[in-house]
């Protein structure tokens, strides 16, 4: 049986999703602002993630997270997230600097975990999200913050969605490398075209194409100017990653009647 959701109203092709409930992608203000756009304009250093590369590595399974040899290699996490509380962000390339950001949620998220050890759901973990912070760069940030105030914002890359991870069994998975910035738009390019070719998150039933609550929260992200890439229609971005059969479907159906599947917030505990 199909999982599904019509909170949100059934979309037609030139339909600009608007987000139902998730927070708005908002530019932060001040400092932290002023050392994303001097990056963004000048910067040049780089950054070794090797290892939280290391720990995805050996602690990941087809995109499930071992919690239990996280929380045996502790101390390699906290080690690694240290650095990245001092990382001189105004300093970093762009592209370094997207690959930190995006690392330093995944790991920060690992670590929300381990710091509520037991939790069938990530959701059970009061203000995990918009309450509790951390030291990223010198500066004390939220997830929400990070991603939706820092990362959305200011690289206007949809395929984040596919990078970021939750520790949700919908979540697009973790890979078993970390984010690099020589490879991060290869690394990003591959991530998506995964997510949106698993039929666990993209397939057609009844005439109908089934997507991922992702288009649903932040379905502007992937048409709206100024984002890249972007396509003129959801649809239109979906059959330039999907699988062949998804991809005809919308080239004979291209303003198709769309449903959004349920969201599975069970923890990505490797079995």
């Amino acid at each position: 049986m199909s999982r599904r959701s019509t909170l949100c109203l059934t979309l037609a092709l030139s339909a600009l999703v608007q987000a139902c409930g998730a927070p708005e992608s908002r530019p932060a203000e001040g400092p932290i602002a002023d050392q994303i756009e001097t990056s963004l304009a000048n910067g040049k250093a780089t950054y070794d993630h090797s290892e939280w590369g290391r720990l995805l590595a050996e602690g990941t399974r087809h995109g499930f997270v071992d919690y239990s040899f996280m929380q045996e290699n502790r101390a390699d996490l906290d080690r690694y997230l240290a650095g990245l509380e001092e990382a001189n962000l105004a300093a970093l390339d762009p592209q370094h600097l997207k690959a930190l950001l995006l690392n330093a949620y995944n790991a920060l998220t690992v670590r929300s975990i381990l710091d509520n050890w037991g939790v069938s759901s990530i959701r059970e973990i009061e203000g995990v999200w918009d309450t509790v912070s951390h030291r990223l760069g010198g500066f004390d940030l939220t997830l929400d913050q990070i991603e939706h105030n820092i990362v959305r914002p200011f690289f206007r890359d949809p395929r984040i969605h596919f990078a970021v991870n939750c520790a949700s069994a919908s979540c697009a998975p973790l890979p078993p490398w970390s984010f690099e910035g020589p490879e991060l738009d290869a690394q990003l390019d591959e991530l998506t075209n995964a997510f949106l070719s698993d039929e666990d998150n993209v397939r057609v039933e009844d005439g109908k194409l089934l997507l991922s609550s992702y288009f649903n929260w932040y379905g502007d992200d992937f048409v709206a100017a100024g984002w890249t890439p972007r396509a003129a229609s959801i649809p239109a971005f979906v059959s330039l990653h999907t699988r062949s059969e998804v991809a005809e479907f919308l080239r004979t159906n291209p303003q198709p009647v769309i449903e959004f599947l349920d969201y599975d917030w069970s923890l990505n505990r490797a079995p």
